[in-house]
This record gives structure tokens, sequence and C-alpha cells, in this order.
């Protein structure tokens, strides 16, 4: 006889019916929250997945617009402005554009002209006059750089994934006090910016703010540059002053008769009694 019918009991169907049965009890008690559940994750992996996507764009149109303002070397102050309030905690967009918005700032100062002005290449001179900037202007400009590198400073300081940052900044607050003859304040930008280096191990930058700190004293015995106002004007006659000729009025006025006799009275000084007569003879 078959093993399978030796198995075969009683009220086994009524049994398998009942865990059917079960089975669809469940179904029907769970089935609908587990696909909520269900349903709410998926839609939570893809809005994570949307955010991301909408966060890579944001910062890769950041950096375009950046990349295009410095393509030309000579971006203007008010654009980095912009972009930097613009993108505060977009992957130190920020920080980049008041960086070169500090620099901008400084050259201004150095060169003694607006930010963007046009150099002539052939005369090397400013193609509008009206660039070139007064003493306040300069120092406007040095008060810029000040502001927006403290700006950065204030966003960057304490944190580690910024410390580069926060070490330019300090450097170009440096170069602000050594401008302005302000050495102690310089030395103490130079050694909180040694200080970060060697924390962070940037050799290099440590071994920069060093040197600077030496180089601080031999600094204070260079005089400041003349300004413009300070400068004399080349303006006017280039020609030497003569000495003024003071005529005799009272003396009789010779004729050019008179004038050609006394001439003719005048030895001739080329030949002296001194000196022998040459004759033709060998």
């Amino acid at each position: 006889m078959d093993d399978r019918q030796t198995k075969i009991r009683e009220g086994a169907g009524l049994e398998d019916s009942r865990i059917n049965q079960e089975f669809i009890d469940f179904l029907n008690k769970w089935s609908t929250p587990v696909c909520l559940v269900l349903l709410v994750a998926a839609g939570v992996y893809w809005g994570m997945n949307y955010l991301e996507r909408q966060r890579v764009a944001k910062i890769d149109q950041a950096f375009s617009e950046y990349e295009a303002v410095i393509a030309d070397g000579n971006p203007s102050p008010n654009s980095l402005k912009s972009i930097a309030s613009a993108n505060e905690g977009t992957q130190s967009i920020a920080e980049l554009a008041r960086l070169r918005e500090v620099d901008l700032y400084l050259g201004a100062y150095t060169l003694g002209l607006e930010p963007g002005a046009q150099i002539d290449p052939v005369t090397q001179t400013v193609t509008n006059e009206e660039d070139i900037l007064s003493e306040e202007r300069r120092n406007q400009f040095l008060s810029f750089a000040e502001s927006t590198a403290k700006q950065v400073l204030a966003s960057t300081e304490g944190d580690e994934n910024k410390a580069i940052f926060t070490m330019q900044a300090l450097s170009r607050l440096a170069s602000v006090e050594e401008s302005r003859d302000q050495f102690d304040a310089a030395r103490s930008y130079y050694e909180r910016l040694g200080s970060i280096a060697e924390a962070e191990m940037y050799p290099s930058i440590k071994s920069f703010a060093e040197k600077r700190i030496e180089e601080l004293e031999s600094l204070k015995s260079i005089g400041a540059l003349p300004n413009q106002d300070q400068i004399p004007s080349l303006g006017g006659s280039t020609a030497a002053p003569t000495m003024p000729i003071e005529l005799n009025t009272d003396a009789p006025v010779q004729s050019d008769a008179d004038t050609a006799e006394a001439q003719s009275e005048v030895p001739d000084e080329t030949t002296t009694e001194d000196e022998p007569e040459t004759t033709d003879e060998p």
C-alpha cells in the first residue's frame, strides 16, 4: 500500500482550512498598515534623493557663477558680494567670494586705482583718470578689506573643516594692519595664524607666519610712501631759471662804428711774443 494512504488522518482538511483562514485574517488586519508604511518609506527615499539632487545642482550653479565672475581676472567687488550673499553655507562659496573681494580691495589700496581700472598696454597709464584714487578713497578701500575679512573669520573660526579659510582671513587682516603701520596688531594676527597652522599641520603656512613676524621690525624703519598731494607738480615750464640781467641806463650808447673800432684795438690772443717766427727754411 502507498505510504501516502497510511498518513491520511481524519480532520486534516479542516485543520488546513483553519490555517489558511488565519493567514487571510492576518492579511486583512495588517496589509493596509504595512502597505502604508512601505509607501511612506518609498516616498521618503524619493524625497531625500530629490533634495540631494537639488543640493548638488545648487552647488554646481554657485560654482559656475563664481567661476564666470572671476574668469576674466578682473571681477567686480559688487558681483562677488552678491554671490557671497546668495550662497551662504553653500560649500564655502561665500568664503571664496569674500576672500577674492578682500584681495580686490587690498589691490586697489596698493595701486591707488579703482578695482577694474583699465591700463593702456602701450603707455602703461590709466585710461580713465577718474580711476585714480584719492587718499581718502584708498583708506576707504582698506576699511572694506578689513570688514570683509572679519566676516570670513567670524564664519569659519573654530570650524576644523574651514581652517584654511580662517588662516587666509587672518593673513589678509595682518596685511591691513601692516598698511596702517599698526605692527603690533599685525603681529597678533600672524601669531594666531601660526598657531592654527601648527594645530592643523600646515608647516609651510606656519613658516610664513614666523617669517612675517621677523620682518615686522624691518618694516618699522621704512617710512610711508608719499601720497598724491605730497608729490610736487611737474606742470608748467620745465626750463632752467635764468639770472636776471641789470641794464645800466646811464652808460652811453655805442654805435656800430665805435663797436667795430673797439674790436680792432683788441690784441690777438692766439699768438704770443715768445713764439718763434716760422720761416720757409728747413
